[in-house]
């Protein structure tokens, strides 16, 4: 990897940059702000969410407007897939595109997905015209540290909520994850990486946490995410509409003596690790918005122990099991694919797929992930530091 450590050398370079608010720093200014007076900003790319986080999932951006002086405001997530690609017009003529924005630890957060989309842009660019502008990456720390979980997500299964080849928990900071799609896939572009340390203190404490999207409003959120997010390709509630989404999940059939033994099966499952609280919560939007709905608080007790992967597969297979009428994954277009149900592209392996149908044994799965997490973790190392 290459490292700069003065972004001061690029003083007075044409650039573009793809951010958003978790890009705040000590001093109290958004890091777009400061490299304005480093850098000729030129265009701001827009993620989903938008550029403070205003829009909810899946929401197009092509209705945000700012006026950040003569910057073009362009943006990455909007109504059609088309619009996932930066504009090739908007990668001409600039010098440097930098890429500064916080990432959660999982395949999912599409934030990362739209710097990939953007890094392959450069890549055709260098190749038509053997020059490209360079790949500035802010780097910052995951949230969720060094640890895996998963299965590498097959091709076939690839979409704006997972690249190829990656794990569900992939264990990268920003730099590490952008430079293996780099190099892995040979795409040559001239990545170059600067630690996040020059606007912010690398230690900061989950109290200075700021929100890289609506759904994600604390640190916590992010060790229970890598799981959790399966539940958006079923008829469960993800806890969107609650105060704590991901932590808090459920879905007005969970009662009687299914309910019973779902939560004597989840008490012995990987047990330790985490607690089961069991609530009822009132969505205020989202899925079953104004119903009641029986469910749980997920607490992480041990976070180097919790497997939330692992603890979302088991829990869909229960469901599967304890309630056949009632529990469903859902169907039709999610992120901008119609062509596979949501909890494919989520899962994206068809032997952890085949798990959730009862086809596999736990222990199977158990053996399954640990092979799989071993050879990522090996995969990886040149691009941890």
């Amino acid at each position: 990897m290459k490292f700069l450590k003065n972004i001061q050398k690029l003083s007075g370079c044409l650039a573009a940059i793809l951010t958003n608010q978790s890009a705040f720093g000590y001093n109290g200014k958004y890091h777009f702000q400061t490299y304005s007076e480093i850098f000729k900003l030129k265009t701001i790319f827009l993620p989903e969410h938008g550029l403070f986080a205003e829009l909810q999932d899946q929401v197009s951006g092509d209705q945000l407007s700012y006026l950040f002086g003569n910057m073009e405001i362009v943006n990455l997530y909007g109504k059609e897939e088309t619009s996932l690609v930066p504009p090739r017009k908007s990668l001409q003529n600039i010098d440097v595109v930098i890429i500064d924005i916080k990432d959660v630890g999982s395949r999912y957060y599409t934030f990362l997905t739209t710097a990939y989309y953007i890094l392959e842009e450069l890549s055709k660019l260098k190749k038509e015209t053997g020059k490209a502008p360079i790949f500035l990456v802010i780097d910052s720390p995951n949230p969720i540290g060094s640890k895996v979980e998963g299965s590498p997500l097959l091709e076939t299964y690839q979409s704006f909520v997972g690249v190829k080849s990656v794990l569900h928990r992939h264990g990268l900071t920003p730099g590490g994850l952008l430079t293996y799609y780099n190099e892995t896939f040979q795409l040559n572009v001239d990545v170059v990486i600067v630690p996040v340390g020059i606007f912010h203190p690398l230690k900061t404490s989950s109290f200075e946490w700021v929100p890289p999207s609506p759904n994600i409003p604390t640190q916590n959120t992010c060790f229970v995410y890598p799981g959790m997010c399966l539940l958006e390709g079923t008829n469960l509630s993800e806890g969107r509409g609650t105060t704590k989404p991901f932590e808090t999940f459920g879905a007005p059939y969970l009662l009687g003596d299914a309910k019973n033994e779902l939560d004597l099966r989840m008490k012995n499952h990987q047990r330790g690790s985490f607690l089961l609280r069991n609530l009822r919560f009132l969505p205020t939007f989202h899925k079953y918005a104004g119903i009641i709905c029986e469910g749980y608080q997920l607490i992480v007790v041990k976070p180097k122990q919790f497997h939330s992967l692992y603890f979302a597969l088991y829990f869909l297979k229960q469901l599967n099991e304890l309630f056949p009428k009632e529990f469903e994954y859902l169907k039709g277009v999610y992120e901008f694919r119609s062509d596979r149900p949501a909890i494919e592209l989520l899962v994206g392996d068809p032997f952890l797929l085949e798990y959730l149908y009862g086809k596999h044994s736990d222990s199977e799965v158990e053996t399954y992930l640990l092979e799989n997490e071993t050879s990522w973790s090996k995969q990886i190392k040149p691009y941890r530091y």
